[in-house]
């Protein structure tokens, strides 16, 4: 097989899926398009009985190829221009295919190594999770309140949701198994790397923004959003078109959020990646959230301090540790590939070469 390294992926395609593990377990393999990119967009798919591939038989298809690019669509709104997701989304589907055959191939390696969670495992996932959100929010939210936002959100049911966790868990503990680095790293090589990389840390930055929100589901809701985007036009100040139209918690305040770069981590998709696509005084794209149109003005972003080297250790740790175990991931991925049969059933994907 040849060496594999990392590829710059298509914009979509980097979305992070917050809430899930990764999709991939791995770093995506290079890909090489058999069909030219800008041809993509004209071919039809090829059907052979619904099926958009087989990994050793097993059959991904085209409706599961389908729901799984539609997510991550729905990850790029309010971040990527519709007209560029419009443009490019035939493209994207051979790297979104990739994916799922990458991760059938990580499924099958769980299954022969034996990995089985333990009970409660996608239950607790769930929970650490609506806690996260809860507190990023400022809204106590329970799992079923999430399950139904995630399901409105993403079209994914609370069966598909816990599905695909129990598979992403157990991707996840196969990872744990194969690449996760046990060596130690030592004081002196902890100091060393700081004392060359010094300016690479900081403490956590600090974000404020202000965002309107206007359900969906209201009957005058094309007409609030044309009486906001004319104000906008019009120069009206942010705030007070936030207390006049705005449904959100926050109305009377303004819509105002303030909170560390890691607490936005923990705020339903797609606003982190909104807000951090934004510079200050920027105003974000409508895009949909929870069931609400949202609306994100971004007041300002503060960079965090330097570090010293007392706070900086557990971050170096964790870098050292990433490219150890960065190294144990190609010849893993590498693994993955040999001796399997796979089949694919639409243009424009070349698997890597064995």
């Amino acid at each position: 097989m040849t060496p594999m390294t990392p590829f710059k992926p298509h914009p979509l395609c980097s979305l992070r899926i917050w809430v899930l593990l990764p999709l991939l377990a791995l770093n995506p393999t290079v890909m090489v398009f058999s069909t030219p990119a800008h041809q993509l967009g004209a071919q039809e798919i090829l059907i052979e009985n619904g099926f958009a591939a087989k990994v050793d038989g097993k059959v991904i298809t085209l409706a599961e190829l389908n729901r799984a690019v539609e997510m991550r669509i729905a990850m790029a709104r309010g971040q990527v221009p519709d007209e560029v997701i419009e443009r490019d989304k035939f493209k994207f589907r051979p790297l979104v295919l990739i994916d799922l055959i990458e991760r059938q191939l990580l499924l099958r390696k769980a299954t022969r190594d034996g990995i089985i969670l333990p009970p409660g495992s996608v239950e607790n996932h769930l929970q650490r999770t609506v806690d996260r959100l809860s507190a990023a929010e400022g809204t106590r939210y329970s799992v079923d309140d999430y399950l139904v936002l995630w399901e409105q959100q993403f079209g994914e049911s609370e069966v598909e949701l816990r599905s695909r966790l129990k598979d992403q868990l157990r991707i996840e503990a196969l990872k744990k198994i194969h690449i996760q680095s046990t060596s130690s790293i030592s004081p002196k090589k902890l100091r060393e790397y700081y004392r060359n990389h010094s300016e690479e840390f900081a403490e956590d930055g600090r974000i404020s923004f202000r965002q309107i929100l206007v359900a969906e589901n209201d009957p005058d809701y094309k007409k609030i959003v044309e009486e906001i985007e004319s104000g906008l036009e019009k120069k009206d100040d942010f705030v007070e078109l936030v207390k006049k139209w705005s449904m959100g918690p926050r109305q009377e305040s303004g819509g105002l959020y303030e909170m560390s770069e890691s607490q936005l981590d923990a705020r339903f998709p797609p606003v982190p990646e909104v807000v951090r696509s934004l510079k200050a005084g920027e105003i974000s794209s409508w895009f949909l959230c929870r069931g609400y149109g949202h609306k994100i003005f971004l007041v300002k972003r503060m960079a965090g301090g330097a570090l010293d080297f007392t706070k900086a250790q557990d971050q170096i740790r964790v870098l050292i540790t990433q490219k150890l175990e960065n190294e144990k991931r190609l010849e893993f991925q590498k693994s993955l590939w040999k001796n399997s049969t796979i089949e694919v059933f639409i243009p424009g994907v070349e698997l890597p070469q064995q």
